[in-house]
């Protein structure tokens, strides 16, 4: 089992909901503000998902799991990648919270159970995006950046939602233009790098 590996991790028993399920998981490893977040996350990707013909079920699904790594200790995220062998960045390496986008993804596939790509692809890249991301992967980019983690409205939530208004693609180009503009990024995932190019040459 992919906890087998952080013996600290309490696992309260499955009840087959996921909403519930992911709320024990977090709560019971005391994440309940993460709990919150993601809730919320799932209920503005299942209304974006609605607005662009979407999967609602997958795009609300995505917005549960997408922090369920979050039980994890960012230094054990690093140590655990190492010893899996990954190929990581320098921006990873350096910041190791940004691989809890990538351990999400194992979590949601390898201890939900989950093995719908529209779901495991967002999760995956929520954080960064990536190069050719799907409809998917930018709902959750964008949900995740307008229904926040902190406290009132994020300073770009106007910006990016007058863009979403346009597309998916607009969207996650003015967040990622407002984060490099504003000097909000610690050091540029690859993934981010590469996503933000794709996105300009398309637009």
């Amino acid at each position: 089992m992919f906890f087998d590996a952080f013996p600290y991790v309490r696992l309260p028993a499955l009840t087959g909901s996921l909403s519930s399920d992911v709320q024990n998981l977090l709560e019971a490893n005391g994440k309940t503000k993460t709990f919150r977040h993601v809730a919320a996350v799932a209920q503005f990707n299942r209304g974006i998902a609605a607005r662009f013909g979407l999967d609602p079920h997958a795009c609300e699904a995505a917005g549960y799991l997408h922090d369920i790594s979050a039980v994890i200790a960012p230094a054990d995220m690093l140590s655990y990648a190492q010893s899996r062998a990954l190929p990581l960045c320098e921006a990873e390496r350096r910041y190791s919270f940004l691989l809890h986008q990538r351990l999400s993804r194992m979590v949601a596939s390898e201890y939900f159970g989950v093995s719908d790509e529209d779901i495991l692809s967002p999760i995956e890249c929520h954080t960064t995006l990536r190069e050719g991301a799907s409809p998917c992967d930018m709902a959750l980019f964008i949900a995740d950046k307008l229904a926040w983690d902190q406290a009132g409205t994020p300073p770009y939530f106007e910006i990016v939602n007058a863009a979403l208004e346009r597309s998916l693609d607009a969207a996650c180009l003015a967040f990622m233009d407002y984060m490099m503009e504003s000097g909000g990024l610690l050091c540029p995932h690859v993934n981010w790098t590469a996503a933000h190019s794709w996105l300009k040459g398309k637009a």
